[in-house]
């Protein structure tokens, strides 16, 4: 992820700076990872948890926080976006970029990402998700989908993740839908869905 992470970012720049630039005050970053977001928050909000399951990202995620000047605002968490393992109401705001594709259930970590959030508190998100039915790149994700859940560790590229984002809850969910431009086997993870919602 540190290495190849990087080379893929530059797809989503212009989608996540429109997303990030509202946050404001307590962001939890669900899944941080090597934290290839905060350089693009840090420096306007006052306090980052970065949340994730494996704490070997623990290392990189402060690199990129010394890379971003944000070494003071953040505190790092070994925990799983089913079970934050924090208060409710604590959060301004609750990040997941490429998360949701590979939980063990998307219901309860949306849940647990209202859970944190402040009343009003906005709920962000950048997702791959299934092609609709009917076309041919969805029968290719299920054919394939065995082979990205063993070399994506258990990433799955068949979900309905904005109808799932829609059913979780929120006062409104504002959402795009749109696809890379990616060819062969990895075409799989092209349609996306970005924005945003409001507890």
């Amino acid at each position: 992820m540190w290495k190849i992470g990087p080379k893929a970012e530059w797809r989503f720049l212009d989608r996540k700076l429109k997303l990030f630039e509202p946050l404001r005050g307590t962001v939890v970053e669900v899944g941080m990872g090597p934290a290839p977001n905060l350089k693009l928050y840090a420096q306007h909000v006052d306090r980052i948890i970065g949340v994730d399951c494996n704490a070997a990202m623990h290392g990189y995620a402060r690199q990129a926080a010394e890379a971003a000047h944000a070494a003071d605002k953040l505190r790092l968490i070994t925990g799983r976006a089913e079970a934050l393992p924090l208060e409710d109401g604590s959060a301004d705001a609750v990040v997941m970029t490429h998360v949701l594709c590979t939980v063990g259930d998307q219901q309860q970590a949306l849940a647990e990402a209202r859970r944190v959030l402040k009343p009003g508190g906005r709920f962000v998100f950048l997702e791959h998700v299934a092609a609709p039915q009917g076309q041919w790149l969805h029968t290719l994700q299920h054919a394939l989908n065995p082979a990205v859940g063993f070399f994506g560790h258990g990433c799955s590229c068949c979900r309905n993740t904005l109808a799932t984002i829609q059913a979780a809850g929120f006062t409104t969910v504002d959402a795009e839908e749109f696809t890379l431009q990616i060819r062969g086997p990895l075409a799989v993870i092209a349609p996306h869905v970005a924005g945003a919602a409001r507890k």
